[in-house]
C-alpha cells in the first residue's frame, strides 16, 4: 500500500495489492500508472518550487491560448477533410447521374418507337 500526503488536497490514496504470481516489476508498472493518473507526480512537480501567481497567470493563459490554437487547427482539418467527401461524393454521384441518364435515354427512345 502507498500513500502519499500533500498540504493543500489532503491524503491521496493509492493502492495496489500484490496478484497472485504477479512479479513485481508488473506491480510497480501499475503503481506508476495509478499515481500518473492520479495527478501526484504532476501536482508534487508544481508544488517543488513558489511560483509566483502573477506567473501562474501567465503560465495558465499561455497554455489556454495552446489550447484554442490547437482546436482551431483540429476544426480547420476536420473541414478540410469533409470538404474532400464532400467533393468526392459529389463526383460519385455526378458519374451515377451520367450513367443513368445515357441508360435513360434508351429506354425511352425503345418505348417511344414500340408506340409509334
Amino acid at each position: 500500500m502507498s500513500e502519499l500526503q500533500t498540504k493543500v488536497s489532503g491524503v491521496i490514496h493509492v493502492t495496489v495489492r500484490h496478484r497472485k504470481g504477479e512479479d513485481p516489476e508488473s506491480l510497480l508498472r501499475r503503481f506508476k500508472k495509478k499515481v500518473s493518473k492520479a495527478g501526484i507526480t504532476k501536482e508534487v512537480r508544481d508544488k517543488m518550487y513558489f511560483e509566483k501567481p502573477c506567473d501562474k497567470r501567465r503560465r495558465k493563459k499561455a497554455q489556454s491560448i495552446r489550447n484554442i490554437k490547437r482546436e482551431q487547427q483540429k476544426i480547420i482539418e476536420l473541414e478540410l477533410k469533409f470538404e474532400k467527401m464532400s467533393q468526392k461524393r459529389k463526383r460519385k454521384e455526378a458519374k451515377k447521374n451520367d450513367r443513368f441518364k445515357h441508360q435513360g435515354r434508351g429506354r425511352q427512345n425503345n418505348r417511344n418507337s414500340t408506340k409509334a
